[in-house]
């Protein structure tokens, strides 16, 4: 009886193999091989073509599918979206509100398109694509922020609620060095409220957030203070000695204690340190003090001059004040070595000279009156008796009032000032009428309830010089007929 032949699953079919016997295991590998690369390729054949100028599938936007969009529909979708996003953030029992708008959000469509597209289309074979999907397939919309104002609306977060922590520190205390120790404190993460924020803003989303502050140790602690506290103690224990003109001035501990600045520097790797240097204004501000005791103010010249003549009221006589840059720059650097005693120097001030100048004229009585400032006064024998305000002429009506060197020439009481001889429409009564130059003259007005402004310019009299009624009294009883009256700017 012949020898059936062995029948296998991978034996070839009967008309490539007579035999149907099982193949060798090489056969076997080369045709497991070849039957994965077929499938590989034609599985990226198939994928290639279905992702054609598509957006791979499983990729989204802010939660928006995108899978098998073309670039076009993708944007329709995308820009149907309102971007203008509310983010609310409460923090213990305050409320914060905010929007993109107050963020300076601006977002980024043909980038986030570009990036969605990319996504499964970047690699050389289109199934690999899917591995890039599962990797970064959920995308957030690109966008630009302005910084500033995030920051600004996070630090109104975090000021808001809580407390920074105190880092320990020195101070000097009636000349005691003290440690005041740290404190710790309790803030909102910042950072953490930023990252929230910014993937809220690329997830284009309505944001409630509620946030508790949380304990923030100080970056300085008392176990960390004793380098500092060292170098104030040998500062402090220091002696300083002011020699000036045989005099001694040294500062106590209390003084010197002010002269110590305390600053807390971030260093390199990060880490804080508490500094203890010397304060160059307080230093200053000590030797202001001694210069109080020994500087000697310069006694100023006074010059009167009047109409060109020259008189010396007071002689002036110089001054000195110590060198006080000089003296700080010594105390400085010597002190950080150890005691130090410096000789005080100083240096002379000049007296200054002032010179009062004035113009008046060479009469026993005259009346000056000055339209500038709208005043007029009275001199008796170079000393001004009496002094008022006036209303002159109105100059920018065309009524100025004539300037120059007048004398009274006549005094009357109880009469009409009529203005149309002079082609003027008035007719006013007044108590008392010293004119010095035509109709020009010195008198009350009753109808002038101020004197003295600028107003006069439009609404200024005709020429004549208004006064109060008081004032008229008084000059009307001083002048005499022929008194000079001095009128100029």
């Amino acid at each position: 009886m012949g020898k059936k032949p062995h029948s296998h699953f991978l034996s070839l079919p009967p008309k490539l193999s007579k035999t149907g016997q099982k193949p060798s295991v090489k056969n076997r590998v080369w045709f497991i091989f070849i039957g994965i690369f077929l499938v590989f390729i034609i599985s990226n054949l198939i994928i290639g073509a279905l992702t054609q100028g598509v957006i791979f599938p499983g990729v989204s936007v802010a939660g928006k599918d995108l899978s098998f969009k073309t670039q076009n529909e993708a944007r329709q979708i995308l820009s149907s979206i309102n971007n203008d996003k509310k983010f609310k953030v409460k923090v213990g029992n305050k409320t914060f509100d905010a929007t993109t708008k107050d963020f300076g959000v601006s977002y980024d469509l043909e980038k986030t398109l570009q990036q969605a597209y990319s996504i499964g289309h970047s690699g050389p074979l289109p199934i690999l694509g899917f591995f890039e999907v599962n990797r970064r397939g959920q995308l957030g919309y690109s966008y630009n922020v302005d910084s500033n104002q995030l920051k600004s609306f996070t630090s109104k977060v975090v000021s808001a609620v809580g407390k920074d922590p105190a880092n320990a520190t020195l101070k000097v205390n009636n000349g005691n060095l003290e440690v005041v120790p740290d404190q710790d404190g309790f803030r909102v993460d910042q950072k953490l409220l930023t990252s929230i924020i910014q993937s809220a803003i690329a997830d284009d989303k309505d944001t409630n957030v509620v946030l508790e502050p949380q304990p923030v140790k100080a970056s300085f602690l008392v176990s960390d203070i004793s380098a500092a506290q060292k170098k104030a103690s040998e500062l402090l224990s220091r002696s300083v000695i002011l020699n000036y003109e045989g005099r001694q001035f040294i500062p106590d501990k209390n003084a010197m204690g002010y002269w110590l600045a305390f600053k807390h520097v971030q260093k390199e790797d990060g880490k804080v340190e508490l500094q203890v240097d010397l304060s160059r204004d307080q230093i200053k501000g000590y030797l202001q003090s001694v210069a109080n005791e020994v500087d000697i103010a310069p006694k100023n010249k006074k010059v009167n001059i009047r109409n060109g003549t020259s008189t010396v009221e007071q002689e002036g006589v110089n001054g000195r004040a110590i060198l006080q840059d000089q003296a700080v720059d010594q105390i400085f650097s010597g002190l950080v070595n150890g005691s130090v005693s410096v000789n005080l120097t100083s240096t002379p001030l000049a007296f200054k000279t002032e010179t009062n100048r004035s113009v008046g004229l060479d009469y026993n009585k005259y009346i000056e009156i000055n339209l500038s400032s709208q005043r007029l006064w009275a001199y008796q024998d170079n000393s001004v008796v009496f002094s008022t305000p006036i209303t002159s002429g109105a100059t920018g009506a065309g009524f100025p009032t004539v300037t120059g060197l007048f004398n009274i020439y006549a005094k009357e009481r109880s009469r009409y000032l009529n203005g149309r001889p002079y082609g003027w429409d008035y007719n006013v009564y007044v108590d008392y009428w010293m004119p010095f130059y035509g109709g020009y003259g010195l008198h009350d007005a009753d109808w002038r309830s101020a004197f003295g402004g600028q107003d006069y310019y439009y609404g200024g009299s005709h020429g004549c010089v208004n006064m109060p009624k008081s004032s008229a009294a008084f000059i009307y009883s001083w002048a005499n007929i022929g008194t000079p009256v001095w009128v100029h700017y």
